[in-house]
């Protein structure tokens, strides 16, 4: 084998390496339940969602971050929603989402030594079926980032935000299946 057949397999291991890490970045996180979604109903593609999104006051997010992360929230709702398919009427949910940490980190910490400088998003969540405003669900989540190296220094809160919201539609969709 040359050279350049060697640098590239190299190459080609590295970068499958970074991409498994920065994968860690949006796995979706699990729920932990107060009360949990009722065992024969759950949100499918008929059903409506919307979101309110507050952060707590101890909490520093502009309105552009609670307004993105709002929009992904309901896209990853929305996506994972049309897997459920019911003949039902429709519903109406509303999912009040509470952020009480929402730290972007420190890029520069987390390449210097993993578990430095770590992303961290949590929120409590209390999902109402509408009209009634009858609670559906509650539960908190939270999503930490703590890798290291370039990886760790090229993850921003971004990434870590699609993973904290596919965990919210994970717990009201599929935790019943």
């Amino acid at each position: 084998m040359n050279n350049f057949c060697k640098k590239m397999i190299s190459l080609t291991g590295g970068a499958v390496i970074a991409l498994a890490m920065i994968g860690c970045a949006t796995t979706a996180p699990s729920a932990n339940f107060t009360i949990k979604p009722p065992e024969q109903q759950r949100v499918d593609e008929n059903d409506v969602a919307t979101i309110k999104l507050e952060s707590a006051n101890e909490v520093s997010m502009t309105d552009a971050e609670k307004q993105r992360l709002a929009k992904l929230i309901i896209s990853k709702i929305d996506a994972k929603k049309r897997e459920n398919t019911n003949a039902e009427d429709p519903k109406e949910y509303e999912f009040e989402v509470i952020v009480t940490r929402y730290e972007k980190g420190n890029a520069f910490a987390r390449f210097i030594l993993a578990g430095l400088g770590q992303i961290h998003i949590d929120a409590h969540i209390t999902v109402f079926s509408l009209p009634a405003r009858d609670k559906y669900a509650e539960f908190d989540i939270d999503k930490t980032f703590a890798w290291g190296g370039f990886v760790g220094a090229s993850t921003k809160i971004e990434n870590v935000e699609h993973g904290f919201a596919d965990g919210i539609a994970d717990a009201v969709i599929e935790s019943q299946q």
